[in-house]
């Protein structure tokens, strides 16, 4: 059980996402504040701090990313805010997740789980499979596709088209059936496409290019976040001003 606390200077969003944290069995709500130095009080003196804080970042006595840095050695930080232009300064402080609002409890849930494995990583488990079985070039076949081999899944009407480094499979599946199934390094980057990210060559603006390809594939807006993100945590900047 993953105790929570909500930060947040708007009533609205606190009711929303304390929702969200009582429909699922593995939170519990520990408690949620308007005022974020009042939280910061209370923690400092009882001593104690709930495994989530979730915090707002534009509230008008202080911002979530100074109060971040505050909170951060005691507390799991995941930041939830309607504007996504502060989802890199977000990633950088360390936070475990970024919440655009509004976010559907789909979205929580995958933010939740990510925490989850990440308290799990040191209990020795059995290797997750690197592989997936899908319905092929005929109704009762099944062929085997290992992740490292896929490049690219696009959708095609009621079809997915799997396109490894040999050859290209036809099943029928969803894209949201498909990427359920995938492993983080797998991004989707707009409507009808899922890109293995480790397959990609460069990036150009906001086309994606992948290995051996010469066509670019487009980011789009609904995606740009978590490309975004995923950018970031690989790129190598300078902190050399000029």
């Amino acid at each position: 059980m993953l105790t929570c606390y909500i930060i947040d200077d708007e009533p609205h969003a606190i009711k929303s996402l304390r929702s969200y944290i009582e429909k699922t069995p593995v939170l519990e709500l520990a408690g949620s504040s308007e005022n974020p130095l009042e939280a910061v009080r209370l923690f400092e003196q009882s001593g104690k701090y709930a495994d989530i804080t979730f915090l707002d970042i534009d509230m008008p006595q202080i911002s979530g990313t100074e109060l971040s840095m505050q909170l951060k050695s005691k507390t799991k930080i995941v930041f939830t805010t309607g504007y996504a232009n502060f989802a890199l300064e977000a990633f950088e402080l360390n936070a475990y997740d970024y919440l655009l609002k509004p976010f559907s409890y789909d979205r929580f849930l995958k933010c939740v789980t990510k925490i989850q494995e990440g308290e799990t990583k040191a209990i020795p488990s059995r290797k997750a499979a690197d592989f997936l079985y899908i319905q092929s070039e005929g109704k009762g076949k099944l062929v085997k596709v290992f992740f490292d081999d896929i490049i690219f899944i696009e959708s095609q009407k009621n079809y997915l088209s799997v396109i490894t480094s040999e050859k290209k499979y036809l099943t029928y599946l969803t894209l949201r059936e498909m990427e359920e199934k995938l492993p983080s390094g797998f991004l989707r980057i707009n409507k009808s496409t899922i890109i293995n990210t480790d397959k990609i060559s460069h990036v150009d603006g906001n086309q994606a290019y992948l290995q051996n390809l010469r066509q670019g594939f487009t980011i789009t807006a609904t995606y740009k976040e978590a490309f975004t993100i995923h950018l970031e945590q690989h790129l190598v900047k300078t902190k050399r001003s000029g």
